[in-house]
């Protein structure tokens, strides 16, 4: 009975009574930094990673020509650095931001699918084929093996060394290439910078002399229409014109 006594006419607000209410200013931003810190850290580094992606989005600038590389192994990095810079010099600025960039796209694909690699060689044809969805490779350089593993499927994909289209039909596709070594501005390349552990300069050079030079028919494709495009398609046929003469650019 004692306990029940001492509970008669106790309110509910009795057992918060020493319940401590924020007054001044500072305990109120004390209070709400103690509440929602939490939220506010995880915001901020939401915020700063969606901003960064959206900088790096937004700030990437798109190569003033895409090369198209299609060979059966996977080109040295060494070996596509000096590339790059080495087209680059027979190039121009193209998207006016002072300097010229070459992009090459490298597609791994072996027409031996025993031996291929069945990811690398399903991830290099997806690549393939969306890349020439977009038209942004007019020069092709590809070596035999490669090349054979596509052959089925590019009947109309190159033009002939003369200029004009080749038939869908036709096969006669040593008449839509040109050896690397007939090229005199591609001929001439080194490869530079080679780190100790990579192979000499010899054997990477030989991988090059394999290569051959084809360039893509756009005739019928959507894109071809675009005036945009059509520049971007002759200012490429002059950059391949100018390593056939291997006469570089200022640039």
């Amino acid at each position: 009975m004692a306990r029940e006594r001492y509970l008669i006419d106790a309110g509910e607000d009795t057992i918060h009574a020493n319940e401590i209410v924020p007054t001044t200013a500072k305990e109120k931003r004390q209070n709400w930094w103690f509440y929602y810190k939490v939220k506010l850290i995880v915001g901020i580094i939401c915020l700063a990673l969606v901003g960064s992606l959206l900088y790096g989005i937004f700030s990437q600038t798109k190569p003033d020509y895409t090369i198209a590389l299609m060979t059966s192994y996977s080109m040295p990095e060494e070996i596509l650095s000096s590339l790059k810079k080495h087209l680059a010099s027979y190039g121009e600025d193209l998207n006016q931001d002072g300097k010229v960039e070459v992009h090459i796209a490298n597609y791994v694909l072996q027409s031996d699918l025993d031996t291929a690699d069945p990811n690398m060689q399903q991830a290099s044809f997806a690549r393939f084929s969306g890349d020439a969805s977009l038209g942004d490779s007019v020069i092709y350089l590809h070596e035999e093996d490669s090349f054979d593993a596509l052959k089925d499927s590019l009947g109309g994909f190159f033009l002939y060394n003369d200029g004009s289209p080749m038939p869908e039909d036709a096969e006669d596709y040593e008449n839509a290439m040109i050896s690397w070594e007939e090229i005199p501005g591609l001929s001439k390349f080194q490869v530079t910078g080679l780190e100790s552990s990579v192979a000499s300069s010899e054997a990477l050079q030989s991988l090059l002399k394999d290569l051959r030079v084809s360039v893509r028919n756009v005739e019928g494709a959507s894109f071809a229409e675009k005036e945009k495009y059509q520049e971007y398609y002759q200012d490429c046929l002059e950059l391949l014109e100018r390593l056939k003469k291997d006469e570089p650019t200022e640039n």
